[in-house]
């Protein structure tokens, strides 16, 4: 739903910002996000986005990447690509936004986007009032990372709308660059505004419950993944063009030792559908507990039926505990109380 960016200037910005005068959009926009003023830097970065004002924003980057380090100048950057994702307000909804599966397809051609858009949308993994759409075919991670905000902001209202992205040209027909990561892009789109809350309610009651709806969502969107089986393509995690790159570098970093982590992780998740087969469609839970060496991991029915237990073993893996209790949510949920 709506959201506020979450700026991340430069440290030791203070005496510096203060003094970056001008009175240019640019200037302003820079001087907004400088001194931490995310509601004047979310109001200019709309405008200037929805005017289709990119050169406007470039030259706010060019005068930024002057004066500070080149992590600053990434993270806003990031920030103006938040604001480009998300849209509020238009006449055919309330609120969109983009949504992207990035794949790593493997040695053969990569796998039918219509199957996968289906079964995304139907996964459980977005919430109920959402109606995903997506574009049809494959673009490139390279083409999504090259386009400017107003570009984001373009496909993202073409996608809601029923149309094909204009500024996304798809995939060549071998694939793209960026070792090969093809992304299948959508948006979340919200047709009308959600009701009012319960002003009386516990704020931090209200905020528990989102974060618990989060993480069924994301470990739906786990066990659809676990359930395309292994087709030769790597699906990574679905996510908005802002944190593309970090979803590729992660996915990719960790593919150096998926030989042996993956061999661990398929073994946790085999010993776990095997023990579900077991409780003859009864809820199954799951305990973990630290091990000298591993992880031991005991799953029962919710009612309390012991199925079965094994220690895993993580020493000179890789992997964590904290690895296991990802894969192991993808499936069942994980309880408190002893393994």
């Amino acid at each position: 739903m709506p959201r506020k960016t979450n700026h991340a200037p430069p440290p030791g910005r203070g005496s510096r910002a203060k003094g970056a005068g001008g009175s240019t959009p640019a200037d302003r926009l820079i001087r907004a996000w400088l001194v931490g003023d995310g509601d004047a830097f979310d109001d200019l970065a709309e405008e200037l986005i929805a005017g289709g004002r990119d050169g406007v924003l470039a030259a706010a980057v060019r005068k930024l990447s002057e004066r500070y380090e080149e992590d600053a100048v990434e993270d806003f950057a990031d920030d103006l690509a938040e604001v480009a994702e998300a849209a509020e307000g238009q006449r055919e909804f309330d609120f969109a936004s983009l949504v992207l599966l990035p794949v790593v397809p493997g040695g053969g051609p990569p796998p039918d986007p219509a199957r996968l858009a289906g079964g995304l949308a139907a996964s459980g993994a977005f919430p109920p009032e959402a109606e995903p759409a997506f574009a049809a075919g494959w673009s490139t991670a390279e083409a999504v990372r090259a386009l400017s905000p107003c570009a984001v902001r373009r496909v993202l209202l073409d996608i809601a709308g029923g149309r094909p992205p204009a500024d996304l040209p798809p995939a060549p027909s071998g694939g793209g660059a960026d070792g090969g990561v093809l992304v299948l892009a959508g948006a979340l789109v919200f047709r009308t505004e959600p009701p009012e809350g319960d002003a009386d309610l516990d704020p931090e009651a209200l905020d528990a419950a989102e974060e618990a709806r989060d993480r069924e969502r994301m470990a739906a969107f786990e066990r659809w993944r676990a359930s395309l089986g292994p087709e030769g393509a790597r699906v990574l995690p679905f996510c908005p063009p802002s944190a593309l790159a970090y979803e590729i570098d992660a996915s990719l970093d960790g593919a150096a030792s998926d030989d042996d982590d993956g061999a661990t992780l398929d073994e946790i998740m085999d010993f776990v559908e095997a023990a579900r087969r077991e409780a003859g469609g009864e809820e199954v839970v799951a305990r973990l507990a630290a091990r000298d060496g591993g992880v031991e991991l005991a799953v029962s029915t919710r009612s309390g039926l012991e199925l079965d237990r094994r220690v895993f073993i993580l020493e000179g893996s890789g992997l964590t505990a904290d690895d296991v209790a990802r894969v192991v949510e993808g499936s069942v949920p994980i309880v408190d109380g002893p393994a």
